[in-house]
């Protein structure tokens, strides 16, 4: 008995490539703002960093599972994944306002940087793992 192989998606290569800078970012920002501004930029950047690297990667894992799915609700499902990242950003915005150690613009610029840091090594993970669709085609169709 054979099995079909699974579907190869460029989901690991991307969380690789967000989890590992991500993972030195978390240790970078904190260390940056406590030697800028002190002890309460450090934690808010560790808040932001935090918020954002776990909010990422559970984005991610939700995107495997739409990638797993059936192909007609791939769109729906990815925009699912998004507000649920948009949802969970703003409960830990909602929850960390009222706290008295947090620095707004710590929090933000940590928050803001990680992002870009992460989405960059999504991105670079995406190329890694790109497979070729339609072989032949950029050799200027040989064969057809």
């Amino acid at each position: 008995m054979t099995s079909t192989p699974a579907p190869r998606t460029p989901v690991r290569m991307m969380l690789r490539g967000a989890l590992v800078p991500g993972m030195i970012s978390l240790l970078v920002f904190p260390t940056a703002f406590w030697s800028y501004a002190g002890e309460h930029a450090a934690l808010s950047a560790l808040a932001g960093a935090g918020t954002v690297f776990v909010v990422l990667l559970a984005g991610l894992l939700g995107i495997t599972a739409v990638v797993l799915g059936p192909a007609a609700t791939s769109m729906a499902g990815a925009g699912v994944v998004y507000l649920g990242q948009l949802i969970l950003i703003v409960a830990v915005v909602l929850a960390l306002r009222s706290v008295d150690w947090l620095d707004g613009r710590a929090f933000a610029l940590a928050a803001i940087v990680q992002t870009l840091v992460m989405q960059v090594g999504q991105i670079a993970g995406y190329l890694r793992a790109r497979h070729e669709i339609h072989p032949g085609a950029l050799d200027g169709g040989a064969g057809s």
